[in-house]
């Protein structure tokens, strides 16, 4: 998945600028805590990682994360860290998970999955709490905007019905 470490200035400045590259970046957060991020070996901190996200959105950039609830060894301080960097990003959009083990990673070989299911359940709830927040108020600053879309092809799912 993309890296902090992937998006200087320079890549930043020519997506706000050009015409035709999307305004919108996916920069995967994980956690909020920067315990998890090392457990996750991430490779950076959540600092970085908001300073980063707080550039990408001065230049009126959107932007996507993932996010993972009950992490190996995840506290309740660890899940509030998460919790806020969402509070305070306002994400577009965010994907978020429960977390689950995954073979031939290092979360399998060498940590513990010690957060009890019905924990990872209530967290993720509480995720999806905050992501619904925001995405129900950032949809309404645009009402009454124009946007440009791109329309590839019919969608893959018919439309639901119109009530009438």
């Amino acid at each position: 998945s993309p890296h902090p470490k992937d998006f200087p200035d320079d890549l930043l400045r020519v997506v706000a600028t050009e015409p035709n590259v999307s305004k919108h970046l996916h920069l995967p957060a994980q956690s909020g805590s920067d315990e998890v991020l090392r457990r996750m070996r991430r490779g950076y901190a959540r600092q970085a990682y908001q300073d980063l996200a707080e550039r990408v959105k001065s230049l009126g950039l959107t932007l996507s994360s993932d996010f993972v609830a009950g992490f190996c060894g995840e506290t309740e301080d660890d899940h509030r860290l998460t919790l806020d960097l969402m509070d305070t990003l306002r994400y577009e959009q965010a994907f978020l998970f429960a977390y689950s083990l995954r073979p031939k990673t290092h979360a399998a070989y060498a940590l513990v999955d010690d957060v009890p299911p019905l924990v990872k359940k209530r967290r993720l709830a509480e995720l999806h709490h905050v992501y619904d927040t925001h995405r129900r108020a950032l949809a309404h600053e645009t009402v009454g905007r124009t946007e440009v879309v791109l329309v590839d092809g019919p969608p893959r799912r018919p439309p639901a019905s119109t009530p009438q």
